[in-house]
């Protein structure tokens, strides 16, 4: 947590609005793209209303409010506020981020809101004299979130924050932010001190292995959590809109955007715009390790080689299958707002690999458990043999 303040001097105050409209509209600000992996028709009453109601704003700012902001109107209340403004980052981890849910705007928005109220009447401003923007940065190994925050009737004449509000203040977000992870931690706790009450006669040993195979069996269900996708930068985007561009001209004006029902050329240069999409940097190591998990998996049931590299290839054809869904998909929605629509495409893939791959991540676990398991009976059925 870093925390600045800037007194109310006419370039202070012009830095403060230019820093906000940064905050919102910098390349990697979360704008709440569209979602296109929804199985809707583009052009159908049922796509605009979705589209209307879930739109792409052309900034990543928040506030307190649901709707979303008028840029230009906190700049120039900004321009003009006679009173101390106050600039903080909040930074996670990527690991950490990932875990806790804090990769996506909304995660924030939510934690902000509930936060941040208390954390300004620690410094004596109260909420109903309390405004706050914010955005949030999908910026790879350490999301973050910058805020700006000020008094609707400057009446704080300290800027500085002692020692005592700024460790009383970081405690509120920390309490916040791991909120529900330490419900679930004590939830978990809970179980197993029952887990272990209730078989306390048994080997406990035995039940730790239990407790350990339902952790990995939940991790397997739910796939687990992408991480940041990789930094998307001005070639390799205007490399994939053309890509889509060309795409787009070919798919059918009307029917469903579904793979399967799209003619065989549309299929072929869907497939390929995949391709290449995969084996861009980030992507192309998930999909290697996602290949060599299918492999593992495959080999707990034969060693031979042909058959391995067939499992490897059938996995690579199930990821590209979805990605390529992604792909038409973008293709179809390009006409809408064609910067936008590239960023979900490449975060709506990078979520599709991710997803698999710790999927398949999961599932090996669980097989080499299971084999470990197999072994450990089979030593102990020995063991008893030669007593």
């Amino acid at each position: 947590m870093k925390i600045a303040f800037y007194p109310p001097t006419a370039k202070n105050q012009a830095r403060n609005s230019a820093h906000v409209q940064y905050i919102a509209t910098r390349p990697g600000a979360d704008k709440g793209e569209l979602s296109i992996e929804d199985e809707l028709e583009p052009d159908t009453p049922e796509w605009h209303t979705k589209y209307m109601h879930e739109r792409p704003g052309s900034h990543g700012l928040f506030t307190a409010e649901e709707e979303i902001p008028d840029l230009g109107e906190v700049q120039k209340e900004l321009k003009n506020h006679n009173g101390i403004v106050w600039r903080m980052v909040l930074s996670l981890k990527e690991d950490d981020a990932v875990r806790l849910g804090y990769t996506t705007r909304e995660s924030w928005e939510k934690v902000l809101r509930a936060a941040l109220p208390e954390a300004a009447a620690k410094m004596g401003i109260p909420e109903s004299n309390l405004r706050w923007a914010a955005a949030f940065h999908q910026t790879k190994g350490h999301p973050h979130v910058h805020v700006i925050l000020w008094e609707k009737e400057p009446k704080r004449t300290r800027g500085v924050l002692s020692h005592g509000e700024r460790k009383d203040i970081r405690k509120i977000f920390i309490r916040e932010i791991y909120a529900k992870e330490r419900l679930a931690l004590t939830a978990e706790k809970s179980a197993v001190r029952d887990l272990i009450r209730d078989t306390a006669r048994s080997d406990i040993v035995n039940v730790l292995r239990k407790v350990e195979s339902a952790r990995v069996k939940v991790r397997a269900l739910d796939g687990g959590k992408p991480g940041l996708p990789p930094p998307l930068d001005q070639t390799t985007r205007d490399e994939l809109l053309e890509k889509l561009k060309e795409l787009s001209k070919i798919m059918p004006q009307k029917g469903r955007i579904a793979l399967a029902y799209m003619p065989s050329e549309v299929k072929e240069k869907a497939k390929e715009i995949t391709d290449w999409l995969l084996k861009q940097p980030g992507f192309s190591q998930s999909v290697e390790r996602y290949k060599d998990l299918a492999k593992e998996l495959a080999s707990h049931y034969t060693t031979n080689p042909e058959v391995l590299e067939k499992a490897a290839e059938k996995a690579y054809e199930d990821i590209q299958k979805r990605v390529a869904q992604i792909v038409l998909k973008g293709a179809a929605a390009l006409q809408k707002d064609p910067s936008k629509v590239i960023n979900t495409v490449w975060r709506s893939a990078w979520r599709a690999l991710e997803r698999e791959r710790l999927r398949a991540e999961a599932e090996a676990s669980i097989a080499a458990q299971k084999e470990m398991e197999k072994k450990r009976r089979m030593a102990e059925r020995g063991e008893s043999r030669e007593i």
